[in-house]
């Protein structure tokens, strides 16, 4: 299945490597131009797997800068399984500094199940939801007050459609021991950002 990107990212090999995400953009200086979105992957054998992302929004810096931190301090000795990290997911909007991509006015935190021949956020995201978290046993997506509020530090999670994964979230909200935490619906109708 096509997914819209195109990767070097190697999911079995052992070690640290730093890759990108190419989302292909076409724009008046070339026809090829790749929107080349960073991408880390720490692998010591088997063990969970774990995806970090921050930059969902282009203005919500503290996740971007805390993922970079651990991006040049993480080594494989640290990992008992596989770490991948996303730190600057939404690019063009971090490039911009504005919460949704400059491209294309998306909105990547809505832009799921996104599609693979969509503008380059839709691509992104159908990459994400139909190659990226699969491979992941928990998501971490790490959001801020952005430029219009601020946040007091507070773990979020939405309900699932099965009581299962709502319960295993709950479960993972309830670990990081985050002063304030809330449960929101889940689906279009019901938006959290």
């Amino acid at each position: 299945m096509h997914t819209g990107l195109f990767h070097e990212i190697d999911f079995d090999a052992d070690g640290k490597a730093l890759s990108f995400l190419g989302t292909p953009y076409s724009v008046d200086r070339s026809p090829y131009y790749q929107i080349k979105t960073p991408v880390c992957r720490i692998r010591n054998g088997s063990g969970p797997r774990v995806l970090l992302m921050a930059g969902n929004h282009g203005d919500e810096y503290e996740g971007e800068i805390a993922l970079g931190r651990l991006i040049r301090r993480l080594s494989p000795a640290h990992v008992r399984g596989e770490v991948t990290i996303l730190p600057l997911a939404n690019l063009p909007a971090v490039m911009a500094a504005r919460r949704r991509s400059p491209l294309d006015d998306g909105n990547l935190n809505r832009a799921f199940p996104g599609q693979p021949g969509g503008t380059p956020t839709e691509r992104l995201a159908h990459f994400l939801e139909h190659e990226l978290f699969p491979r992941h046993d928990v998501v971490f997506d790490i959001h801020s007050g952005g430029t219009s509020m601020a946040h007091l530090p507070t773990a979020l999670i939405e309900r699932q459609a099965s009581s299962e994964r709502t319960a295993r979230a709950l479960e993972l909200m309830a670990s990081l021991g985050m002063a304030h935490a809330f449960v929101a619906a889940n689906g279009r109708d019901a938006p959290t950002s």
